[in-house]
């Protein structure tokens, strides 16, 4: 995905840049339908104009932001998961497994609950 080339190319560490790429390709290949975009300077994917999910990499982790409705839906699915989480986002440590199929339950909550969104965020 061209769109976050630059992105990418910023985390310093090879691992960390591949595993988020392998994420990235992951939800483009598994929502085609999804725009990829660069939002304050994050990986983010929408959907007719409307937010859906955002991406942002760091030193220990890779954090998830699907808009704080969707984290209260998923509060304990989450926590199963075994990741950290705040009121607006959670985190995939770099030496933990990705959970994908919490994050497409994520993704398709979001698609379906922002089908009659017309603004970029919740209203």
């Amino acid at each position: 995905m061209e769109v976050f080339a630059k992105y990418l190319a910023g985390i310093d560490n090879p691992d960390h840049r591949n595993r988020t790429e392998e994420i990235f390709a992951w939800v483009a290949n598994k929502f085609p339908n999804l725009e990829p975009q660069i939002k304050w300077n994050k990986p983010t994917f929408t959907d007719h104009g409307t937010y859906i999910i955002m991406f942002a990499a760091a030193k220990n982790h890779l954090s998830i932001l699907p808009e704080e409705k969707t984290m209260v839906h998923f509060a304990d699915e989450i926590a199963q998961a075994g990741y950290s989480a705040s009121s607006r986002l959670f985190r995939i440590q770099w030496t933990e497994p990705v959970n994908y199929e919490l994050l497409e339950k994520i993704i398709e909550f979001n698609i379906k609950d922002k089908a009659d969104n017309s603004k970029f965020w919740r209203q």
